[in-house]
Parts: structure tokens; sequence; C-alpha cells
């Protein structure tokens, strides 16, 4: 049975289970490799600024204006199944058929991609840095997130903030983006074809990257990084022969009449929900609040906060962080963090105040903190007698919703 026919006859075993197919404007596509399936969806080229909109990470700047033309991105990226289809091993640390597949160099993926195009007659390729970026935002229907799909984080992504079990997981176990990409945020970082080098405010045309042949990028932040890595923005540099089972790839491809032929239109997709659905613990981040106080006063806020959160029992397990509110109304936050990565952490001084139920906090220039001079406005609850106090804000440099609890040190 050829290719084409074996793929006619799973879609019609199929039936009607399916899955949301992103845009409906979009022609996807879909194609079986020894029975391991390959999803493509059509992103409509267009203009878009590319960096990072926030002006935070130097390395994603200058902003400056990229048009790409039609093109395609694999829906995930691409599976064990599909790599061992391919290539006869799978060397991945996280064993999964679904999982991304990781624990390999850029030299195999290039391996990978030469079997593969001589297998389907089809030209399948790395996507460039601003290909996975245009796509990783929605391309035309982007909502402008921070991260690829969403701007809470858990939603889009297995990261550092939202993986309890700190490994990678099957594919499409999240919500996709606008355009119904799914894994671009979190689970594993992604190849690009480019090397890295420094952005240029001047506007591109379908750039490829700078000549010089240093590291190559990559996107997208994997299982344990945390969210300031994983904003599509972010950019990160790998070198060509390293190995991580963080360290994945996804499928790209030109809008060429000869590709689009190898392909059937997906109607359908193989990897629905209930082929690839993964039972993941997922303890709960919330702690149960009991005895909340409607209007505290500053008096009640004064003192030592110990930083808390739920544990997989609904208790509560606290961390080596503190937040310490004076009554002149100063704030200093300490905790081991500092040590490690102040830019990022926890650390930092400033004053504070309370306004309209919001605890504000602005922090003292020269802090070497990404809140520096910005007034970071947390909504805010005291609750269990004035011994825990519950914070929700919008991290100023992503747009991401937290959540913190504090225990009242005694």
């Amino acid at each position: 049975m050829n290719k084409n026919k074996q793929l006619a006859l799973l879609l019609a075993i199929l039936g009607t289970v399916s899955t949301p197919m992103g845009n409906i404007q979009a022609q996807n596509l879909v194609t079986l490799v020894n029975n391991a399936p390959i999803e493509m969806i059509e992103v409509k080229g267009g203009t878009f600024t590319m960096g990072d909109h926030n002006k935070q990470n130097q390395d994603a700047l200058p902003l400056h204006q990229v048009t790409l033309s039609d093109y395609y991105v694999g829906r995930t990226e691409v599976t064990q199944q599909l790599w061992t289809a391919v290539m006869g091993y799978n060397n991945s640390h996280f064993q999964g058929q679904y999982h991304p597949v990781e624990n390999i160099e850029y030299k195999e993926i290039m391996t990978f991609l030469k079997k593969l195009n001589t297998m389907t007659g089809i030209n399948f390729r790395l996507l460039t840095e601003a290909e996975w970026e245009y796509a990783a935002r929605g391309g035309k229907e982007s909502k402008g997130y921070v991260y690829s799909g969403s701007n809470n984080l858990s939603e889009v992504g297995w990261t550092g903030n939202t993986n309890p079990t700190v490994t990678t997981h099957n594919v499409a176990n999240k919500a996709p983006n606008e355009l119904g990409i799914y894994d671009m945020t979190g689970n594993v970082w992604e190849w690009c074809s480019d090397y890295n080098g420094p952005y240029s405010d001047k506007e591109e045309t379908n750039p490829q990257g700078p000549k010089n042949k240093t590291w190559h990028q990559a996107k997208g932040g994997g299982y344990s990084h945390f969210a300031y890595f994983c904003q599509v923005c972010y950019r990160d540099l790998k070198y060509p022969s390293k190995k991580s089972n963080g360290l994945g790839f996804r499928l790209a491809m030109d809008a060429s009449k000869s590709n689009i032929k190898g392909m059937q239109t997906a109607n359908q997709w193989i990897l629905t929900e209930e082929k690839v659905k993964e039972d993941v613990p997922r303890p709960s981040s919330q702690i149960e609040e009991t005895a909340v106080i409607a209007n505290p006063t500053k008096e009640q806020l004064v003192g030592v906060w110990q930083k808390c959160q739920a544990n997989e029992e609904g208790g509560r397990k606290y961390g080596l962080a503190f937040k310490i509110l004076g009554s002149d109304g100063s704030f200093k936050n300490v905790g081991l963090s500092n040590i490690k990565q102040l830019r990022y952490g926890f650390g930092g001084s400033g004053t504070w105040e309370i306004g309209d139920n919001c605890l504000v906090e602005t922090l003292d220039t020269g802090s070497d903190n990404i809140f520096e001079g910005k007034k970071n406005a947390m909504e805010m609850t005291l609750s269990d007698n004035g011994n825990l106090l519950h914070l929700i804000y919008v991290m100023p440099t992503t747009g991401a919703r937290v959540d913190e609890y504090f225990e009242k040190v005694k």
C-alpha cells in the first residue's frame, strides 16, 4: 500500500475523532512516515515586530520589522515516534513515543532531515529564528501574548514554573497558540537554523541569520526553565555539538507546490487529544484561605513574611524567601535566590503603601533587579486572622500573572 492510500485509510478509520484545527483559513497538511504522523500548520506570511517588546533583554533588541513569506510549521515538536521511524534509534533521556525527541546533536538533526526528505520527497527543514518567533506569536492571528498562546504560563507550557515532575511530557497536552501550534513554550528548547548574532534595526525580509558561524539559536524554553526564559522573544544560543535532555526541534517547510503536493489536507489530526493525553500529577497551587480580612490596615501588614505554597496534601510548604514590610513604609525581599540570580530573583528593597486594596511596591534604583524603578501593584488578600498574605500581580517584564503566598513569622 502506498503512502497516500495508507494515510487515507488511517484517516477513514479515525472517523469523526478530531481535534481543533486552529486557524480555519489555513491549509493544514498531514502525512505518515512508517506509521508516524507529520502534521504541519500553514503560517500565512506577514510583517511583524521582532524582539523584546518590553525592552528588558538587550540580546533581543533593537526591535525591528521583519517580513516573512508563507511557510509551514510542525503542529508539535518532533516526537520520539517520528525520530525512531526515520533514524531507527532513540537516545532520548525521557522516553515516550509522544514525548519530544531530545539528547541529539545538531548534526544528527541534519542527518534526520536528509533521510526524511528522501523518504517523503518533501523538503523539510528547521525554522529560521524569525519564522520561529512569528509562528510562536501566532502569526497574523497574534493577540500579543508574552508566551506562545497565553500570558498564563501554566496554560501553554511545561516549564520550571508549571511542571511538578521536572521531565518532558507528551506533545499537545497544553493549550495551543492562536494558530493551533503546541508547545512552542516549554517542554523542550527548539533548535533554529540561524547562527547567533546581534539584531539590526533595519527592516528585513525572510532573514536567514548572520553568516559568521558561531552558535545556533534555540527558542522557547524547556521543562525546567522559568518564566523569563520562556518568553517568545528570549534568545538562547547552543553550540552545534550540544546535547541536552531539554533540547529538541520542530519541522518547517516552504509553502511550495511540490511540498504541498507531497502531503494530504488535514481535515482532522492524527495526534488527537485522546491519543496523546497524559495523566500528570498537578498539585494544587492554591492554599485554602479562611477568616479573610476585607480591608487590612497598614499595621496588620507590618512584619516579616515567609513565602509558602501548597503541597500535594493541600497543606503548606515553606521556601527560603522572606518579605519584610517596615512600619516606615520600607520593604526588603531576601532569600537564597539573591545569591545566584539577583536580576531575576526575589531580591530588592524599596518603599510600599496600600492603595485600592493593593500592596504597591516601588523597587529602589540601583537594585540590579528587573523590577527596578517600577511600581508593582499587587492585588492583596489577608486571611487566617491576619497570618496569610496572598498577592496576585502581573509581572511588568512579561505580562504574566503571578500568585504568591506568605505566612507571617511570629
